[in-house]
């Protein structure tokens, strides 16, 4: 984003305040007592009539333009609606998915039955008006009681709030928000968080019902002044006719903005922002003199004339800097917008070869299209192939499960070299010396590259007849691995490269071949369902020997005679047997499997029920149960699929082993902005439901209501087969460093093996757990140090990066963006090496940071530089 744009819409994080908190409360204070005094005098007296139609209603328009964020400030709705917070007592509850939905509708149509009454009924009679003004602070305080933020009020049902996003999308002055120290995610495209950036938000929300009721109030507004004002004078029709004219007036008006956008094509805002200027000029022109009246009638001084008519002219000149703010900003958001698409979508290369060839950027080349385009220093190989519009497949980005292999044809010295675990995936696809994994390349010169791997001509490493064999010297003639994730793909693979005798038989109960588990949410939003899951090709398992039983169970261990009985009645015998059963999800509640829309994320199946429950029963919210790296992909998969998402996280942030507390915060922002609700606290008490599941009760009390229900809270190893044989088993199946279980013939890797305490891992940890497993079946040393993940959020709309152990421990360098960036990042040096990395931002903030996990890179210098960065920003 340009620094113009960066300013221009900075969040209110960003907004420096000048004003003493103090004297924003003493304000508040004076505000709510002025108006319990206005609300007494038009219960006792003709002139609360005159002061509040006369002089308050009037007034707030042109504050609304020139600084709305002034006025809520000081509301003293909003102060009674954030009294609970004030004194250190706010609610954790969300708004439920119904009142959200039906949020903007309500404060539309108590804004529409007001202006509708004022004729008939509230211009005349104080006692209503002023119940009206009491019942409003109620309810204001009520909703902050009940919800987090500003959700129970301000930002939802205040009959004031649609007036305020029209007339205040363009602030002259800009008031930073006070009530909120950090955003809580409380509500959708806040107008507290970023006021000038959320009218863009609004209009342009990818949710069309969303968007098109902001749109309608924005376009009705001309229409409902001119309605209301220009019926004043009449006295021959009763007030049905009058309503008829005034709703009539109001659909014109919705017409006419629908006709521009649709038939002249005329941008939504600039045309919402016209017909806001249009309404702001059309009611000043009758509300000018009527603030003069009042004036000159309480005061007893006469008012010159011309003062009436240069009052007429106030609405003019604030419509026109209305429009010329908002046209001025809408420019400035646009060429944001064309900037980032630019930076994220790299144009035609084709056209462009020449100039590229030129470049001093490192150039690739596909060989399939001869398509040519550059790499930013910054970026991966799948970064560039990405925003050039390549198709390639992609999964972890952490070179653990292979899905974006490529081929390199020439170049490869252009290339970073690949580290541990790349070489790993590599050599188990058999690519090792030929391939690359894009997500781990940094292109450093001229490279050709081949995306067809399929038909690549691959060495697997396999034992040689002529090699020694120490299984057969060993007399292990079978190996028998139950399970063909990571972990039990990885043993076989490994067996095979060692011993050419060994008969090798994985037993799955998956009816797929290994696939990319770490993928399995884009099942939900995807079309293609198995189309490039599986990591290796369906010639592997004939080229290495290995025999596959898929669907099939493995129900008992013998271990007396060594045998593995299946489901289907057999017995396999085996000299070793490789547990890598993995681990089931967890559940968030004894009976949550009973319901038929209730699903717990973890096997491709589990996806595609949940893509096949949604499309059968036209579901439109999810409601999705864990915060944690699955979870937020989930969250991701079901809007993808159109639905409303409502995202509940038991601890006090998301991704809390991942994240700090500033890149949770990030996240949450990132979230709530795309319209997700995010209830942190949120631990589930008990469900509700029937024949389906339709509440989950919170043990704050609150319901959460949804049509589908997505659990991703954990796993728990799958310990059944081993518990039954005798094997001696904790959270998982317990193991020593070669991954032996109590039992000398049997060993366990993966989710299930339970390892000094620790049970389960991510893929890296499963692969090392299968080299140390087959280092001790060959009796060597081969385990090694478990490695360190890197943790990839898959959202196309953040990007956020995890590495490494969160806790700073004393003599630690830490580094980290300030506190206020909107893109947040923080490096954590130990004994001169890598000790964790955070980073939570915009699309391609985290480039940069991968670099600092690869080999030789020099991490004190690159720490430096981002610090010096960091500095020149604040200055």
């Amino acid at each position: 984003m340009s620094a113009d744009a960066a300013r221009l819409f900075a969040n209110y994080t960003q907004t420096p305040t000048t004003v003493p908190h103090s004297l924003w409360i003493a304000l508040r204070v004076i505000t709510l007592l002025t108006t319990l005094g206005l609300a007494g005098l038009l219960f006792s007296s003709p002139l609360g009539l005159k002061v509040f139609w006369g002089l308050a209603i009037p007034a707030l328009p042109a504050l609304f333009v020139i600084a709305p964020g002034l006025w809520r400030q000081v509301c003293p709705m909003a102060f009674v609606n954030q009294v609970p917070h004030l004194i250190g007592r706010p609610s954790s509850r969300g708004l439920p998915n119904h009142a959200r939905d039906w949020a903007f509708t309500i404060a539309v149509g108590a804004f529409i039955a007001i202006v509708s009454l004022r004729a008939p009924l509230l211009n005349n009679n104080g006692t209503v008006v002023g119940a009206g003004m009491i019942s409003v602070l109620v309810l204001a305080f009520l909703g902050g009681v009940a919800f987090k933020g500003r959700s129970g009020w301000c930002g939802t049902f205040c009959p004031l709030g649609p007036i305020q996003r029209a007339y205040g999308h363009a602030p002259l002055v800009l008031v930073s928000n006070g009530y909120c120290p950090s955003c809580v995610g409380c509500q959708k495209n806040c107008y507290d968080f970023n006021p000038r950036a959320a009218i863009f938000e609004d209009l342009m929300d990818s949710d069309p019902s969303y968007a098109g009721q902001r749109r309608f109030f924005m376009a009705m507004v001309p229409g409902m002044v001119l309605g209301y004002f220009l019926q004043q004078a009449q006295a021959g029709y009763g007030e049905g006719l009058r309503l008829v004219i005034l709703l009539g007036a109001m659909c014109l008006s919705v017409g006419v903005y629908q006709a521009a956008i649709s038939f002249f094509r005329v941008n939504p805002f600039r045309a919402a922002n016209l017909f806001a200027g249009l309404a702001l000029a059309a009611f000043y022109w009758f509300a000018g003199p009527i603030i003069l009246s009042t004036i000159e009638g309480l005061s007893g001084i006469g008012i010159p004339r011309f003062a009436f008519a240069a009052s007429q002219a106030t609405g003019i000149l604030l419509a026109l800097a209305l429009g010329y703010r908002g046209w001025k900003n809408a420019g400035v958001f646009r060429r944001a917008s064309e900037a980032t698409a630019q930076a994220r979508v790299a144009p035609p290369v084709r056209s462009l070869r020449d100039r590229l060839a030129a470049s001093t950027k490192a150039l690739v080349t596909d060989a399939e299209t001869g398509a040519a385009f550059p790499v930013a220093p910054d970026q991966t190989l799948l970064d560039a192939l990405e925003a050039a519009r390549m198709k390639i497949e992609f999964g972890c980005r952490s070179g653990m499960c292979g899905a974006d292999a490529v081929i390199v044809e020439s170049g490869r010295e252009n290339l970073s070299p690949p580290d541990p675990v790349e070489q790993a995936t590599l050599q188990r696809l058999g690519l090792d010396g030929i391939g690359r994994l894009a997500c781990m390349c940094h292109v450093h010169g001229n490279v050709v590259i081949d995306r067809e791997v399929k038909t690549a001509k691959r060495s697997f490493s396999a034992a040689g007849t002529g090699a020694a064999d120490p299984l057969q010297d060993s007399g292990v003639s079978k190996v028998v691995i139950v399970g063909n994730g990571v972990a039990g793909t990885t043993v076989a693979d490994h067996i095979r490269r060692a011993s050419k005798s060994a008969k090798i038989i994985i037993v799955a109960d998956e009816p797929y071949h290994f696939y990319n588990r770490m993928a399995v949410g884009r099942l939900i939003c995807g079309r293609s369902a198995m189309d490039g899951m599986t990591l290796l090709p369906e010639d592997w398992y004939a080229e290495h020997e290995i025999e596959v039983w898929r669907n099939t169970l493995a129900v008992s261990i013998d271990r007396s005679s060594r045998s593995l009985r299946l489901g289907t009645g057999e017995s396999v015998p085996y000299d070793i047997l490789v547990l890598a059963t993995g681990a089931d999800a967890i559940l968030p509640a004894p009976d949550y499997a009973r319901f038929p829309n209730a699903f717990a994320l973890r096997r491709v199946e589990d996806a595609l029920a949940v893509r096949m429950w949604a499309q059968r029963t036209a579901a439109s919210r999810a409601v999705v149960i864990g915060g944690g790296v699955l979870g937020i992909e989930a969250v991701d998969a079901l809007r993808g699929l159109g639905l409303r998402v409502t995202l509940l996280q038991r601890s006090a942030r998301l991704m809390d082993r991942q994240l700090d507390e500033q890149g949770a915060l990030r996240l949450l922002e990132y979230l709530a902005n795309i319209g997700v609700d995010v209830q942190t606290q949120a631990a589930v008490a008990r469900l509700a439901g029937k024949q389906l599941l339709e509440n989950i009760v919170l043990e704050n009390g609150t319901q959460v209501s949804g049509d589908i229900f997505v659990a991703c809270i954990g796993v728990q190893p799958r310990v059944q087969l081993a518990q039954s044989c005798g094997l001696e088993v904790g959270r998982g199946i317990k193991v020593d460093r070669s991954m032996r279980t109590s039992d000398p013939a049997i060993y366990a890797v993966g989710d299930v093996a339970e390892l000094s305490g620790t049970a389960g891992g991510f893929w890296p940890v499963a692969a090392s757990h299968a080299v140390a497993c087959v280092g001790g079946i060959l009796g060597r040393a081969d385990g090694g140090e478990i490695p360190r993940p890197m943790v990839h959020l898959k959202c196309d709309g953040i990007d956020l990066k995890s590495y490494g152990d969160l806790e700073i421990r004393e003599g630690d360098e830490v580094a980290s963006a300030a506190e206020d960036a909107a893109a947040w990042w923080r490096i954590v040096l130990r004994d001169g090496g890598l000790a964790s990395m955070i980073v939570v931002g915009p699309p391609g903030t985290g480039r940069r940071f991968g670099q600092l996990t690869q080999p030789g890179v020099d991490l004190r210098a690159m720490v430096r530089e981002l610090q010096q960065e960091r500095a020149a920003a604040l200055q």
